[in-house]
């Protein structure tokens, strides 16, 4: 009966969304679909010439509703998830149930590439930022390394960010939030300097205040205030060469981020859970009060500067070169023992990351027997992080340690992919990425309690050879299909947690994925429907696993995973001569460990449960953070209300069943499936000029967590903490937009 509950909950959904409708296309003001241009393949082409499964998320859907943060993608895109608790340094994208997320980031990368106008970030922290400016989202499901190679494989998300304007246009956007008061603002000038040169220029602002009440003093935590400023200047100082300069700068300062109870044990221990209750607070999923008495602070900087040179060589043949620096920075603290006493008041850390990046390629014209995109990339980074905790209470040793973590990455690439026309309607892919990583690692520990120091050190270098092959061809000038096959891979690196005296060895991540896809237009019904059916097994599966301890640690496993499933994505106008556009897509996942015998325990997991020798047996249990179904619906209506005025209403439905959300796993962190309903109501002047809008955001109120795990110095079993993000409420506001 479970089954058949969960099996009609999909096929339901399922409905739902192809006769509703995500945010996958563009959308059009005539009777005909727009076709939408993406660079998935590292060179401009139609979505539906494209052989990979891309989500795309348009300026309009984020502008619409409002959204403006990098973890609203988990809620545009089915099949993406994330974990975003703690701090920045803890923050990872899971794409078809297969991600990394680790307080061991200074090795250990995330299975899913973050790139920012060609650049890839080398720490998944550092793409926890608003989405100012942006032109559109690409999020490319599956391993992507042969053509972004470095930390993709489960996928990119790639941003793209506006281009200066040929003519002078400026922007400015505000908009205020109830709860916790939430004020943006946004304004972006551009335009031409001279007949060879263009800028643009934005800037933003972001607060907002706490949404968990400390009732301990009264402080309002997890607030938000942010901002930042981007500046782009492209030069055409020659015929056939174009030049890109950009500079980006951004900053968070917050009293951020503490988890709140879900659940005690039966017989609550002293601290935190029993202080909490007497305090007034009533442990469970609507929970938004904590009860500490120490600091709570997370200063985050990100900034960089790139250059992208463009030159047409002969024959139609482009030279590409791309030079990046980026900087990332994060100072925070957590009171983390979830009680007015000190027994974990002080757990801080500076973290530092540095990197160079360096590619040049070359695309050939399209046309030909042989188009391809070929060249090679380099990447140097560095991190560094000084950690203190401090357990006043035990007097064993390590347990209070000042630590000094490096590490250091070089990454050296070719790649290349081409396109064997054997026909107008048959095509061949082949490509290759041959990579070298050498990975090193230091640890210094202290205890300055007892007077003892350790040392750690290690290094290697690995050597890895990617590919993909596959087919593509034509059956219409309106129905593509084509099936692949790509060996991924994501080097390894050491485990830096700094309650491990040692540097243990995390090895490579392997995924070999297969797909099949069919892209289709109808014309005539002002149709497109794409699918994609999909099957990867990862060997090395890089998994962060929580670890009781004492104390708890998030420790990095490799294991094994597989995942298995479908895709779909549709834009419909279903009348002609309206403005009305249904938007949708879905996913079905079926994401499960491979062979993971030797898998953490999780807290209080009896022998009965399966934990023998601290150790249980996940093998083809369901992989966490994947729910089986997902989806989203959409619909966009505008019409002319008066001469001078038009009205527009937006609505968005996002979806996704139960799943557990924890690692390891533990039947006790499975959270059921929950629906967010978004809906805007706008009025603008026909000549564009402004627009007044009232929005809301999870119309529903639908209380939700992103990650659940055992409250430290918690009742085991059956203390449990989460953290729920400002999203998981009603939020609801007004904005004004004005362009000159």
């Amino acid at each position: 009966m479970h089954r058949s509950r969960e099996w009609r909950a999909g096929l339901l959904a399922t409905v739902a969304v192809m006769a509703s409708a995500g945010a996958a296309f563009a959308q059009s003001a005539g009777d005909t679909v727009d076709e939408v241009v993406v660079t998935a393949q590292k060179r401009e082409e139609r979505l539906q010439d494209v052989p990979l499964s891309v989500a795309v998320v348009s300026s309009e859907t984020l502008q619409a509703f409002n959204l403006n943060e990098t973890t609203d993608i988990q809620h545009l895109v089915p099949g993406v998830t994330l974990i975003s608790a703690a701090g920045p340094r803890n923050f990872g994208f899971f794409v078809r149930g297969i991600g990394t997320s680790s307080f061991s980031s200074e090795s250990i990368e995330g299975s899913t590439a973050y790139v920012l106008d060609g650049v890839v970030l080398g720490q998944s922290g550092s793409a926890l930022s608003d989405l100012p400016d942006v032109e559109r989202v690409e999020v490319l499901r599956g391993p992507q390394g042969t053509l972004f190679g470095k930390n993709a494989s489960a996928g990119v998300i790639s941003v793209t960010t506006e281009r200066p304007s040929a003519e002078f246009t400026a922007r400015l956007s505000a908009s205020w939030a109830d709860p916790q008061n939430e004020r943006r603002i946004t304004g972006v000038v551009s335009g031409p300097l001279g007949d060879k040169a263009r800028f643009l220029l934005s800037a933003r602002a972001n607060q907002r205040d706490g949404y968990v009440r400390n009732v301990f003093d009264g402080r309002k935590l997890n607030d938000r205030e942010d901002g930042g400023v981007r500046a782009k200047l492209e030069l055409t100082p020659v015929e056939k060469l174009d030049v890109t300069f950009i500079a980006d700068y951004w900053k968070r300062d917050a009293k951020c981020c503490i988890w709140t109870l879900y659940k005690v044990g039966p017989n609550p221990s002293l601290a935190p859970e029993r202080q909490s209750i007497a305090a007034g607070i009533v442990p469970g999923p609507d929970n938004l009060s904590q009860n500490i008495n120490g600091r709570l602070f997370s200063k985050t900087e990100s900034y960089g500067a790139s250059v992208q040179a463009n030159y047409e060589l002969a024959a139609g043949h482009t030279l590409t070169s791309i030079t990046a620096y980026r900087r990332f920075i994060d100072h925070d603290g957590l009171d983390s023992d979830s009680s007015p006493l000190n027994l974990l008041d002080a757990n801080f850390a500076d973290f530092k990351q540095a990197q160079v990046t360096q590619e040049l390629r070359i695309t050939s014209p399209q046309g030909g027997f042989v188009d391809y995109v070929a060249g090679a990339f380099y990447f140097d980074g560095d991190v560094t992080s000084h950690s203190v905790q401090v357990f006043p209470s035990v007097p064993l040793p390590f347990f209070s340690k000042l630590v000094t973590n490096r590490a250091s990455t070089t990454n050296l690439a070719i790649f290349g992919q081409a396109n064997f026309n054997l026909s107008d309607d048959l095509r061949l892919i082949v490509g290759a990425r041959a990579i070298r990583e050498e990975a090193k690692a230091r640890k210094d520990r202290r205890d300055p309690v007892l007077g003892l120091t350790s040392t750690a050190s290690a290094s290697k270098t690995d050597d890895a050879l990617l590919w993909r092959l596959g087919a593509q061809y034509d059956f219409t000038g309106d129905i593509m299909g084509f099936a692949t096959v790509t060996r991924g891979y994501k080097g390894g690196g050491y485990d830096t947690n700094i309650g491990i005296p040692t540097l243990p060895d995390v090895q490579p991540e392997e995924p070999t994925n297969f797909e099949l896809g069919l892209r289709t237009t109808w014309p005539e019904q002002r149709l497109i429907l794409n699918l994609t059916a999909f099957h990867t097994k990862i060997d090395g599966y890089q998994a962060g696993a929580r670890d009781p301890g004492p104390p708890p640690i998030t420790r990095v496993f490799n294991g094994e995973g597989k995942t298995k499933g479908f895709e779909f994505d549709l834009m419909w106008r279903p009348v002609a001569g309206l403005n009305w556009t249904l938007i949708g897509s879905g996913a079905h996942v079926d994401a499960r460990w491979g062979d993971f015998a030797n898998a953490p325990c999780f807290p209080g997991q009896t022998a009965a449960q399966g934990c023998v020798g601290a150790q249980q047996d996940l093998t083809d249990a369901r992989l966490p953070f994947s729910p089986k179904w997902s989806g989203n619906v959409g619909s966009h209506f505008e019409t002319q209300v008066t001469d001078d005025l038009t009205g527009s209403f937006d609505l968005g439905l996002n979806f996704r069943t139960k799943a557990a959300i924890a690692f390891p796993n533990d039947p006790n962190t499975i959270q059921g499936g929950y629906t967010l309903v978004n809906a805007a109501v706008g009025l603008a002047s026909a000549d564009h000029h402004w627009k007044v809008s009232v929005f809301a955001k999870n119309l529903t109120d639908e209380r939700y967590s992103l990650v659940y795990f055992s409250t430290p110095f918690g009742t085991a079993p059956g203390a449990y903490s989460q953290f729920i993000p400002y999203e998981a409420q009603r939020v609801v506001g007004a904005s004004i937009d004005l362009a000159f």
